[in-house]
């Protein structure tokens, strides 16, 4: 009986854990944006992927000779928005960047201007709160 109470404690203890994994990635990595990390990135996209478990659209985007991975928002939000990003489009981002505890360097981006086709989506709000959230208040 004590085997089996430790086995049921064993296993509801590291299920949340399994469960929260997405609410890690929101609250921890999209969340976080820092205003004080902000630069703006101009360049050429080389590649649109989507990162598979999450379903965000990213973008490389190559300036100079350096290719920085643009995390643009969920793919859902980016097909409601229309925004169409394809290899050879010029960008010009204004974002935040941060480093995965891998050291890959990734840029969340607040706002996205297409100068192929003289676009601008706005992706967070004066907060810096995701546009996709039901509590920001984007324009």
């Amino acid at each position: 009986m004590k085997y089996f109470i430790f086995f049921i404690f064993f296993i509801f203890s590291f299920f949340p854990l399994s469960v929260n994994a997405d609410r890690f990635f929101h609250h921890e990595i999209l969340e976080k944006y820092d205003p004080n990390t902000e630069i703006f990135l101009r360049g050429k996209v080389k590649r649109v992927w989507i990162l598979p478990k999450h379903k965000f659209l990213i973008a490389d985007v190559k300036r100079r000779k350096k290719i920085y991975k643009v995390i643009i928002g969920p793919l859902w939000f980016v097909k409601k928005k229309h925004i169409h990003i394809k290899p050879g489009n010029e960008i010009i981002v204004k974002g935040s960047k941060f480093f995965t505890k891998k050291g890959e360097l990734f840029i969340l981006t607040r706002s996205l201007y297409i100068v192929d086709k003289n676009c601008i989506y706005h992706l967070r709000d004066e907060n810096f709160k995701p546009c996709w959230k039901k509590k920001s208040r984007c324009f």
